[in-house]
């Protein structure tokens, strides 16, 4: 995420401010130009959910609409009366917003299903204490360009249990979506691309196996001993859809924190004479632009290395508790160079994804 400032005054504000503290100007985020804009009175309109404390996204004031491009991707939400679940909603909403704007910044296609039935993208929040509607699902998951997240995901308590059930080294809200999503761009970008698809198969394997027998396979058996040398987590040994999805959301991470730290203008220059060199750092690309992807990673790990030794002066545990391995490293190259693929494909004119 990069820093944004009040257009007012300067002070530096949060991607999720409503208001600029230091004038007091009402702040809010405009998709169309990715900015954090400061206004008086009613200069601008706020999307719908503004009301409930769960978005700080603009609308277009001419538009019919009365939701941003992030709040009209949702098809369910819980119902918020209770104080406690509306909380929760906020934080899903909070690393869903998170979310778009990466996705805005890659310009990959994003429209809501209201608008494309076939290709488009929904979320369902749901709350398995309350009415669950008939096609929603209960648990995490992707289907058909239904993206499904329980509202207990965002209990942290609750999450930290299932992060110990599951094995996992790391579970966030925003984690989640990246993996989902993931799976919803495997559908629209690479399953109707044959060449797409034999590069895909080369780096990740065949996704014609039976999913779910592997799925079955994997919570029997466990992840193969020497998993950690060809994939980014136990979990993406199951199927190559779970290493695409699990190695995308990686990619998000990845240049979502470089991007962070680009901003904040982060430099390592450790003092360990041996070693310097492989674990110095300047944090000086925007990751959402043209880069040397193989430069790229080996900034990325740097900065991996710092933040995780930060963590643990603060007794935390490891920030990215990952391992990028060279058969990792390939694998992220491939979801690079797709995306530069698509983003020239879309250009205007082509007419293609």
């Amino acid at each position: 995420m990069k820093l944004f400032q009040c257009e007012n005054c300067g002070q530096v504000l949060h991607f999720e401010n409503t208001k600029c503290e230091r004038c007091g100007y009402k702040v809010g985020f405009e998709p169309m130009s990715l900015q954090l804009r400061s206004f008086k009175g009613n200069e601008r309109r706020y999307c719908k959910n503004h009301e409930q404390g769960v978005c700080n996204w603009l609308v277009n004031p001419e538009s019919s609409t009365t939701l941003c491009k992030a709040c009209e991707l949702n098809h369910y939400i819980p119902n918020v009366q209770d104080a406690d679940i509306r909380k929760n909603w906020r934080d899903l909403e909070f690393a869903k917003h998170r979310l778009v704007y990466s996705l805005l910044r890659l310009q990959l296609p994003l429209n809501s299903k209201s608008v494309e039935p076939e290709s488009g993208l929904w979320f369902d929040f749901i709350d398995p204490d309350q009415v669950v509607p008939d096609d929603a699902e209960t648990m995490t998951g992707h289907q058909g360009g239904k993206i499904t997240l329980s509202l207990q995901e965002a209990d942290p308590a609750e999450r930290e249990k299932n992060r110990v059930n599951m094995k996992e080294r790391y579970r966030t809200l925003l984690g989640h979506l990246r993996h989902e999503v993931g799976h919803y761009y495997w559908d629209l970008l690479i399953l109707p691309f044959p060449h797409r698809l034999k590069s895909f198969r080369a780096h990740f394997g065949d996704e014609s196996n039976d999913y779910g027998q592997a799925l079955k396979n994997h919570y029997h058996q466990g992840p193969p001993p020497d998993w950690n040398r060809h994939f980014i987590s136990a979990y993406a040994t199951s199927h190559p859809w779970e290493d695409w999805a699990e190695t995308w959301s990686h990619y998000l991470h990845l240049i979502d924190t470089m991007e962070t730290a680009n901003a904040l203008g982060v430099s390592t220059s450790p003092r360990v004479e041996d070693q310097a060199s492989a674990m110095a750092m300047v944090a000086d690309v925007d990751p959402f632009l043209p880069i040397d992807f193989d430069s790229f990673l080996e900034k990325a790990v740097a900065l991996t290395y710092a933040v995780n030794s930060l963590n643990r002066s603060m007794g935390q545990l490891d920030l990215y508790p990952f391992i990028l391995n060279p058969t990792v490293k390939q694998k992220l190259t491939f979801i690079h160079n797709l995306l530069l693929e698509v983003r020239e494909a879309s250009s205007p004119g082509t007419g293609l994804i």
